[in-house]
């Protein structure tokens, strides 16, 4: 068994064997097969997954940088914040922000839905064709396909690394599927994929870690990297590095992850790079996947190839809850092989088939309607009201202290009338600005004379967290407004 999947090996390749059929009369109408059937099934379950209203506080900033893009061209310095007005800023995810903008601009909120179900849609599709056609049994497929589905519940949301899943798909595809038309196109999938996948997400660097352990791989098994398809391959990810630089941030762009990294010690506060917590139900389904994973392999001797690619993929998405979506799809097709046995799939039709499609069809556009009916926005967890009264009171404009994520709503909402003292642009702000930060937040010592020094004016902040309730008690300050959600406080000299 190899690692990739060849023309010779007919079931792991296409899975699709030729089907005797009764002669038909002349017009006759064929059902869709059970394979449509389901497809169209996981088309369903991405464009529902996809039309959920937005909320997420990172996207919030994202949605007003393609506004700002359509304006004013690509940012290249922070136009957000007040600690660090003008510092350099590369907007890495600059594509997938214009893709905002634009449909924002044609749309509003519900063109910016449409997008993002479009997107979920097609890569959820394209997963689960990949893991047809490695395992020849749509059933199979489409359990591991649900696994995968559920392990990317917890990052689950409209940011750019949606853009990025589906990237890893085309990639995958390319790789796995010498025969598909973006493994036949070796030179043009690569290159347009890594190039689109630098500009719309960070996580790109494993695409090329994939190429990499690929190949190594292919070596493993005795196919030489200097021969044949892997000398393509290799050939085809030298391209794709250099199209990378066609970026408006050329080196800084390509070394954006590896510049982020280094800011480790900042990153394990954030709760995206942290290991699954498999005491949650999103790392209980990861720890399910691996365990199926390994259970699979052990039962069916994979191929080095299999091995190599797997195990550090696994071991990423143990180490960052960002990277479990990633890893569950790169190793989808391993998992697939691995499973192959048995009867193939066949080209079985249902009478009814055409009742399905019409149903599916019809649970689409319920939810287009649903959608297009509702607010497309999610804004309960933020401060909402509260900045209403800001704004009311004419506070708007003051030296602001909030949280990261409500920064980010402040940012959507109300700039460039108001700026902020930091947002989740971990990989921008300077260390001493994030500890500064921390130091308020955790009301750890020094923190009033941190709000000194930055002369901070106005505090928002949730309602039951530790900063509240000393502010509450300090005569510096006087708490202006307060609800369910949020608490305001605004310096004594401020009220004057």
């Amino acid at each position: 068994m190899t690692g990739v999947v060849t023309r010779e090996e007919p079931v792991a390749t296409s899975g699709i064997s030729t089907p005797v059929t009764p002669p038909r009369h002349a017009g006759a109408s064929r059902p869709p097969s059970l394979d449509t059937l389901f497809t169209l099934l996981f088309a369903l379950a991405g464009w529902i997954l996809g039309f959920r209203q937005l909320g997420d506080n990172s996207f919030l900033w994202h949605l007003r940088t393609g506004r700002l893009i359509l304006a004013n061209g690509v940012p290249h310095a922070d136009p957000y914040s007040f600690t660090v007005p003008g510092a350099k800023w590369i907007a890495q995810s600059w594509l997938a922000e214009l893709a905002y903008g634009v449909a924002d601009k044609a749309a509003g909120g519900f063109g910016v839905r449409v997008l993002v179900a479009l997107t979920a849609s097609a890569f959820v599709v394209g997963a689960y064709r990949l893991a047809l056609r490695v395992s020849g049994n749509r059933v199979r497929a489409a359990g591991l396909m649900t696994v995968v589905l559920a392990t990317m519940l917890n990052v689950w949301s409209e940011r750019p690394l949606l853009f990025g899943l589906a990237a890893i798909v085309a990639l995958v595809w390319a790789v796995e599927v010498p025969e598909s038309f973006l493994g036949r196109h070796l030179m043009i999938s690569i290159p347009v994929t890594m190039w689109c996948w630098a500009n719309v997400h960070g996580s790109f660097e494993l695409g090329y870690v994939y190429l990499a352990l690929h190949v190594i791989g292919r070596w493993a098994d005795g196919d030489r990297p200097t021969t044949g398809r892997e000398r393509q391959l290799v050939i085809a990810t030298l391209v794709s590095v250099a199209a990378l630089l066609v970026n408006p941030y050329g080196f800084g762009l390509v070394l954006f992850p590896i510049d982020l990294l280094r800011r480790g010690s900042v990153l394990n506060t954030v709760s995206e790079w942290q290991s699954p917590n498999f005491r949650e139900l999103g790392g209980m389904i990861y720890g399910l996947w691996l365990g199926a994973v390994v259970l699979l392999l052990v039962h069916r001797k994979p191929s080095r190839r299999d091995l190599i690619v797997t195990l550090p993929f696994l071991f990423l998405g143990l180490w960052a809850i960002r990277n479990v979506g990633i890893a569950a799809l790169v190793t989808l097709p391993v998992a697939g092989r691995a499973w192959v046995g048995g009867r193939t799939r066949d080209d079985a039709r249902l009478r009814l088939g055409w009742a399905f499609v019409g149903l599916f069809v019809l649970c689409g556009a319920m939810r287009l309607s649903a959608a297009a009916s509702e607010p497309d926005f999610d804004l309960h967890k933020y401060p909402v009201a509260a900045m209403h009264q800001l704004d009311r009171r004419g506070l708007l404009g003051a030296r602001l202290y909030t949280t990261d994520a409500w920064a980010g709503y402040t940012i959507w909402r109300y700039w460039p009338q108001q700026h902020v003292f930091m947002d989740d642009r971990y990989d921008m702000y300077p260390k001493s600005v994030v500890d500064d930060y921390d130091t308020i937040a955790n009301v750890s010592p020094k923190w009033s004379a941190t709000l000194d020094r930055w002369r901070i004016d106005v505090v928002l902040w949730p309602r039951q967290r530790s900063l509240s309730q000393v502010l509450a008690e300090d005569t510096n300050w006087s708490r202006v407004y307060a609800d369910k959600t949020a608490v305001v406080f605004v310096r004594n000299h401020a009220t004057n």
